[in-house]
């Protein structure tokens, strides 16, 4: 579905085919961005390895930590010349390494650092790297580039099949909309209850990071 097709849609669905509208192309396309993040997020939809903006590391001598692309919200895999990193975490560390942070070398492991507040996410190495070098990730992604009502022919980037069940997440949006003439606390729940069986729940960040925190500990790497 194109970005006219989901303001047709949408327009049709709600009776806000007349003007004034009720809610602008700009609300809605703007409903329709979060939906794709929200499904994306939720799904995993965009596994990424081939996009060099997004998978590809740089490294250079003594810097541990690399922001990631703006649109990462989770590594699966990391290789440093054909070879896989483990992924750890600061708190498995520090049990495991006392004074991991100085380790020079080359990069047995990763942490994740997921993003917050305006910074993105990052990735910080065990070892710190003593030379250039070139890190290759797979990665789960949200969109690269915001869809906008000024291009009505753009469409979402996840799989066609998903872009019918994106428009409950609009209707969502829609219905919190705070107007006497558009707000419906109940039609807000219904259509997010359909979003959510579509694509899961949200989530939780602070369950994301017991799971990592949890894995067995790695008892292979001497270092």
């Amino acid at each position: 579905m194109k970005v006219a097709d989901f303001i047709t849609e949408f327009r049709s669905a709600v009776a806000d085919t007349e003007t004034p509208h009720f809610w602008s192309s700009e609300n809605i396309v703007r409903y329709l961005n979060e939906a794709v993040q929200e499904a994306c997020e939720r799904a995993k939809l965009i596994e990424d390895r081939l996009t060099p903006a997004v998978c590809t590391v740089t490294l250079e001598p003594n810097v541990s930590t690399y922001q990631l692309h703006a649109s990462v919200f989770e590594i699966k895999r990391v290789t440093l010349r054909g070879r896989p990193l483990d992924e750890t975490s600061v708190e498995e560390m520090d049990d495991d390494c006392p004074g991991w942070e100085n380790l020079k070398g080359l990069p047995r492991c990763f942490i994740f650092e997921p993003a917050a507040g305006i910074r993105s996410a990052s990735l910080r190495l065990v070892r710190m790297p003593t030379q250039a070098d070139t890190l290759a990730l797979t990665v789960y992604r949200g969109a690269l580039k915001p869809l906008s009502a000024d291009i009505d022919t753009g469409k979402p980037e996840i799989p066609e099949r998903f872009h019918e069940r994106l428009m409950d997440w609009v209707m969502h949006r829609a219905y919190l909309k705070q107007d006497a003439d558009t707000f419906d606390p109940s039609k807000a729940a219904e259509s997010l209850g359909l979003f959510i069986q579509a694509f899961g729940e949200r989530p939780d960040a602070n369950v994301q990071r017991k799971q990592r925190d949890r894995r067995p500990p790695i008892v292979a790497i001497n270092w």
